[in-house]
């Protein structure tokens, strides 16, 4: 349910959305999309999803007391408003609300790393008045949804920007306006859905096209983005490009600023696990210039070291200054449990990253258990598959398996999902005496194996579970709590 601002009646409503008011001119204080949340002061908007039609509610949402209705049909003996697409007004609406406000907003998409880099970019506006996206409401709905959250008074706008498939953000980027987009990487994240890394680079890349004039794109994926034809590579500098004045079709060149970031310790052993003490450096111009955080940052894994560059850049492009985010990121503890969430359950570390996972995000943490000596030295994997992969699944899951295998002081690997069992079981056709005599099988229909677990965790160990949305992996994480304490 969301109130616009400056609009309190059909008939001003219809023409902000290009509708035919059918009926009486009626009095609204609330719009909303859920036939169980109506009142006498609202409106019911009737929104077409992949499994669900809002307009067989319509009349339902009239009993049970709204006052009007927006559909692409007309109701009989009911006022209302019909367009010719529910989505478009709704789409409207946000941009109505927008330029009723005018806050400083930002967009930020990518294939990993969206909602931490929202998170940390909110936490250093948390007392600015400022709105960011609620939860995972990150798709073509919940983009406008957040925009109609706007409060008059708000300064700040932090939108999470998630694609499933090629075209998600075409209408997005038509109807909003950004000053500053932020790109964290692409990789093949929902590659199956997509059909290729070209797909998803064009998806991502739509958003340039809501981007003031005098806006900044702050690209953490590309090595060139005018071309966008070459992805950065990760290693222990993560980079950053900031572009400013991204005029499209202009031919001036905008002004690019190269930063990158170093972890200057927090890896070392005896460390506390997930804080990194950084340094930021800018080169651009024939000119650098250098920042350390002024204390260690809570961040987990290694890699949300890009994503604190980032916050701190968005940040900068959005007014806040410089040092007053380098303060604020350093106090930033991360809100989101299953992404990284690191705990401690007796003498183990656990790393419940149960949120999703796709093959970067999987190598990613893997590399950083290999890598980080503040964790034990043994290690223990409960791994679940990673869907919408398509024919790159085979290929994906063979890489993080060997990659998992290859770790020093493994104990044990434990798979979940076909996609990865299929990899041991033709594997060990081959060869009996394969290297898979660490990996064990979850089956659906088995109870886990605690008293196995147990007798691998006699020592100190670091125990990583980790797999997509869809392999409720968090039960792992329930079974773990409950059991070695």
């Amino acid at each position: 349910m969301f109130e616009l601002i400056q609009v309190n009646d059909l008939a001003s409503l219809a023409k902000i959305i290009d509708g035919n008011l059918i009926g009486e001119n009626k009095q609204f204080k609330y719009v909303t999309t859920d036939s169980r949340s109506v009142s006498k002061n609202s409106l019911f908007l009737a929104l077409v999803g992949e499994k669900y039609n809002g307009h067989h509610f319509c009349e339902s949402a009239l009993e049970a007391g709204a006052e009007a209705y927006i559909s692409t049909d007309e109701i009989i003996n009911h006022t209302g408003i019909v367009v010719k697409d529910t989505y478009l007004a709704l789409l409207k609406m946000a941009k109505h609300q927008q330029q009723q406000v005018n806050p400083k907003t930002l967009a930020i998409t990518g294939s990993n790393g969206k909602t931490t880099l929202k998170e940390m970019v909110a936490h250093i506006l948390v007392d600015k008045k400022s709105i960011k996206t609620k939860d995972n409401e990150n798709n073509q709905f919940g983009i406008p949804f957040t925009v109609l959250r706007l409060k008059a008074d708000t300064k700040f706008l932090v939108l999470e920007c998630g694609a499933r498939k090629v075209g998600d953000f075409d209408l997005i980027s038509e109807y909003l306006n950004f000053d500053v987009l932020t790109i964290t990487n692409i990789n093949n994240s929902h590659i199956g859905i997509f059909g290729n890394q070209a797909n998803i680079i064009e998806t991502k890349m739509k958003l340039l096209d809501g981007v003031a004039a005098d806006g900044s794109f702050i690209d953490g994926a590309f090595e060139d983005w005018c071309t966008s034809d070459k992805l950065m590579e990760m290693n222990e500098n993560f980079r950053v490009n900031v572009h400013h004045n991204i005029e499209q079709n202009s031919a001036t060149k905008p002004l690019t600023e190269n930063w990158s970031c170093t972890v200057v310790s927090g890896q070392e052993e005896g460390s506390l696990p997930g804080y990194f003490d950084l340094s930021f450096q800018q080169t651009s111009n024939s000119s650098s210039r250098h920042f350390q955080s002024p204390k260690k940052i809570n961040l987990g894994p290694r890699h949300n070291c890009h994503n604190a560059l980032m916050a701190v850049l968005a940040a900068r492009e959005l007014g806040v200054k410089f040092s007053e985010s380098m303060e604020r990121i350093c106090e930033f503890d991360s809100p989101l449990p299953d992404r990284y969430g690191i705990e401690h359950i007796g003498k183990h570390v656990l790393i419940n990253d149960t949120y999703n996972a796709n093959p970067d995000s999987f190598a990613s943490v893997i590399n950083d258990l290999a890598t980080n000596c503040s964790y034990p030295k043994n290690k223990l994997l409960i791994m679940g598959d990673m869907l919408e992969l398509g024919q790159y699944s085979e290929t994906e899951h063979a890489k993080i398996l060997e990659q998992a295998l290859g770790l020093d002081g493994l104990k044990a690997i434990f798979l979940k999902g076909e996609k990865f069992q299929n990899l041991i079981f033709s594997t060990q056709q081959k060869d009996h005496e394969s290297q898979f005599d660490q990996v064990y099988a979850l089956q659906e229909t088995e109870d886990f194996p605690v008293a196995l677990l147990s007798d691998l965790l006699d020592e100190e160990s670091v125990i990583l579970v980790k797999g997509s949305r869809k392999m409720n992996m968090e039960q792992f994480v329930d079974l773990l709590r409950n059991n070695l304490l």
